[in-house]
């Protein structure tokens, strides 16, 4: 093996430096690149001399863009306040967004000229497009100078479809892979087109993927545009988004005006094309460093689009999480199955997709539209994935919404192989979302639907049988009917059936649509019914159903057993606000701390606290006062750290006492504040964000209120206020609950304000503690 050295000096023999400014640092690193030798032997002596490779045109490779410099003769585009750096397949590279992130810059070539493209990408996700049919979709770009039927574009689409094309004066040449691009790892691509001989040709790695023969003697059709990464030549867009560009890491991307022969290519050779890409897919902190509205102990995605939590289960010692999810950018399209992990419920490691949208022929796949929301079982070893799957075909011959299954046999369920479509929507206009449980031997299935007579339920029953036995289903599963049970909605989502207790039984549904509405009357929320079940139907101890939470914002939770048998739920906390300051986050959604669930002594209303786990957040009482007074002049604290956890302890409440006052997000000069307001006597809460921001970024009322039932819940006395970024979690006496976003704009919004409006001050014991999570 020659050495580095060895190898600069016979490469300066040759009257040549290397093109690369970087080659000559690789070779020294002791890099994987190994300089390709030609080698005559003239009687016992050996003669030899390098391939050279010429200028490059464009070349870039990452490496100072942490100091700030910008790659060779492009421009990075990013709505942060600079370009993501991770680490590349040598030193740096350019990590994207998915949506607001590309690069361009100057191309100029001739027509008579060859041409080579060479990149190392690394994929975290296929790009978004609109859930049309795949004759309608506008695939991305790994690398595109092209417009109007000219020039060359190597591209890719939502379902990991790829190739190349390049426009000549014989026609547009084309070349598509076979195989799906793969996600996760860096993929060395080259694309040549050979002017003289007239052959294009698309390599991965060292493997050819195909080659187009146009005529020799051809020229370029070239396009008047910018050299582009990470775009697509047209834009697709939904509302304030450009959704089909790509997420993922650039790096060593270079241009020559030249068709590369055999030789010169293996000069661009790295590292084994099965190199995985993690370090690199990591979103880094810098991108979200300075967003004060971003939690930093609530579990969530690293970035992006994320909605309802569901499958929360414990495999072992470890818990997981799947949930709906776009990988690519804040906006709702083509719906993941995004996945993550937990040891403790309270630190979150976030794990490659479980599950996507994709083809099983040229135009159709069973859930090409969308893999929405469901829940995962374990048995016999394996897990067992259920999930709502879209299509663009029939509703019942193609399963249009259906059930779909897929199976795990991986202990940490990051393998999955789908089985297709097992029910369709037969009975219901429309229908989503299963949750399944056992009996004895025995497995249910519910799923949400759409009926003649509003919001409802489709139940099932597996019957042994061959191949796993059959879904068979039961006309009813409530006693009595969803009509009566309804709340006037077009279809019940996300539901969960679950045992509290001896002889007590809980569903939970969320009603959407007919006459409920995001920030209408009723409200979009979760809503649930305790009763008992026998004999295969649910009878609720009323038919009028109990609100989850005192106001809304938080919805659709998803439940899992921890290991002494309790109740553990995580819900997600709706945005409320514009999809432009969305867009301008970079992220949507977030899901909530950990609950756990309980039955309250009057054994029909389900009692919710902050699931133990969560004290190992806690890092030290900053505030621990006992004896404090409130009243008119407010009791002002400092958290000391930007996300908090506050208990006040009340004393017992006259007749007459005055609601307490609770401001959080509160500037120092007034201007900002968030003021939860809790009225004993009234039995009555309040949430005011009339002055909760000085933006115009806000959604929805500025003022909820929520009737507090204390004859279940016990009178007012302890109210807990965790804070972290824009989410505001309250628990009243560690039963009643709710969950709210605010967004203040002032960055130092982050006081606390403890007050009441009578001349008869109350007596309270405070404490607060900074949250951090746990290294």
């Amino acid at each position: 093996m020659i050495s580095a050295d060895d190898a600069l000096k016979a490469h300066a023999r040759t009257g040549s430096e290397p093109a690369h400014a970087s080659l000559r640092d690789r070779l020294k690193r002791g890099w994987l690149v190994t300089m390709a030798l030609l080698v005559c032997v003239t009687g016992s002596n050996a003669v030899m001399a390098a391939a050279t490779l010429p200028d490059p045109v464009v070349h870039a490779d990452f490496d100072e863009l942490s100091a700030g410099k910008l790659p060779g003769g492009l421009q990075i585009k990013t709505q942060f306040s600079a370009p993501d750096v991770v680490p590349g397949v040598a030193g740096s590279a350019w990590r994207t967004d998915g949506f607001s992130s590309y690069a361009e810059g100057k191309l100029s070539l001739s027509p008579s000229s060859g041409l080579t493209l060479s990149l190392w990408v690394a994929l975290e996700s296929y790009p978004s497009d609109l859930e049309v049919p795949v004759k309608d979709m506008v695939p991305s770009s790994f690398i595109q100078q092209a417009a109007g039927g000219k020039g060359f574009d190597l591209y890719i689409d939502a379902y990991g479809r790829w190739g190349f094309k390049v426009a000549t004066s014989a026609g547009v040449l084309r070349i598509q892979a076979k195989s799906k691009f793969p996600l996760r790892r860096w993929v060395h691509l080259v694309a040549t087109v050979d002017v003289s001989t007239g052959v294009a040709s698309l390599y991965q790695g060292d493997e050819l993927i195909g080659t187009v023969r146009g005529v020799p003697g051809m020229t370029l059709e070239l396009a008047s545009t910018p050299l582009r990464l990470a775009a697509a030549p047209t834009d697709t867009k939904i509302l304030d988004f450009t959704i089909n560009r790509l997420n993922g890491a650039f790096d060593q991307v270079a241009v020559y005006a030249a068709a590369l022969n055999a030789e010169q290519r293996r000069l661009l050779s790295g590292p084994s094309s099965t190199t995985s890409a993690e370090p690199a897919l990591v979103v880094p902190a810098t991108r979200f460093a300075n967003d004060t509205l971003r939690p930093r102990v609530h579990p969530l995605p690293p970035a992006n689009w994320t909605n309802e939590p569901h499958g929360l289960i414990r495999i072992g010692d470890t818990w997981h999480v799947f949930y709906q999810r776009t990988p690519n950018g804040p906006f709702k399209t083509l719906m993941h199955w995004g996945h993550m992990t937990s040891r403790d419920l309270v630190v979150w490691e976030s794990q490659p997709d479980a599950l996507m949208p994709e083809l099983q022929s040229d135009d159709f796949g069973f859930d090409m539209k969308g893999i929405w929301s469901g829940h995962v079982i374990a048995d016999g070893g394996k897990a067992f994935a259920f999930y709502t799957s879209v299509n663009h075909g029939d509703r019942l011959a193609a399963s249009n919404p259906g059930v779909a299954m897929a199976i795990s046999e991986d202990p940490q369920l990051r393998e999955w192989k789908k089985t297709g479509p097992i029910l369709n929507s037969r009975g219901a206009r429309d229908m989503r979302d299963p949750f399944l449980w056992k009996e004895g031997g025995t497995w249910h299935m519910i799923i949400g639907a759409a009926l003649d007579t509003g919001g409802g339920l489709l139940y099932y029953v597996l019957e042994p049988g061959d191949k796993g036995g059959r879904w068979q289903p039961r006309p009813r599963f409530t006693d009595p009917s969803y009509r009566m049970l309804d709340i006037g909605s077009e279809i019940w989502e996300m539901p969960v059936f679950e045992q509290l207790s001896d002889g007590v039984w809980i569903l939970l549904v969320n009603p959407i649509g007919g006459k409920v509405s995001k920030y209408g009357e009723p409200s979009t929320r979760a809503v649930y019914w305790t009763g008992t079940w026998s004999d295969g139907t649910f009878k609720p101890f009323s038919p009028t159903p109990k609100l989850l939470d005192l106001v809304p914002g938080h919805l659709a939770p998803t439940v899992g057993r921890a290991d002494d048998g309790s109740l553990r739920a995580i819900g997600i906390i709706d945005e409320r606000r514009t999809p432009l300051a969305q867009r301008q986050a970079g992220w949507a959604h977030t899901f909530s701390l950990p609950r756990t669930w309980y039955l309250l002594r009057d054994n029909r209303t389900l009692g919710q606290r902050p699931a133990p786990e969560l004290v190992k957040l806690r890092q030290g009482a900053v505030v621990d006062r006992s004896g404090v007074s409130i009243g008119r002049d407010p009791v002002s604290l400092d958290a000391g750290h930007g996300a908090y956890e506050m208990l006040i302890e009340l004393d017992d409440a006259p007749a007459d006492a005055a609601p307490v006052q609770l401001d959080v997000l509160a500037s120092p000069d007034g201007r900002e504040f968030t003021r939860l307001i809790f009225d004993r006597v009234r039995g009555e809460v309040m949430v005011d964000k009339s002055r909760s921001t000085l933006s115009a970024d806000g959604e929805g009322p500025q003022v909820m209120k929520g009737s507090y039932a204390a004859d279940s819940f016990g009178a007012m006395r302890r109210i807990r206020a965790i804070v972290d970024g824009s989410t505001v979690e309250v628990f009243i006496n560690d039963a009643a609950a709710y969950s709210v976003r605010s967004y203040p704009s002032l960055a130092n919004s982050t006081g606390i304000r403890i007050s009441a409006d009578t001349a008869q001050p109350m007596k309270a014991a405070v404490k607060v503690w900074p949250l951090r999570l746990p290294q």
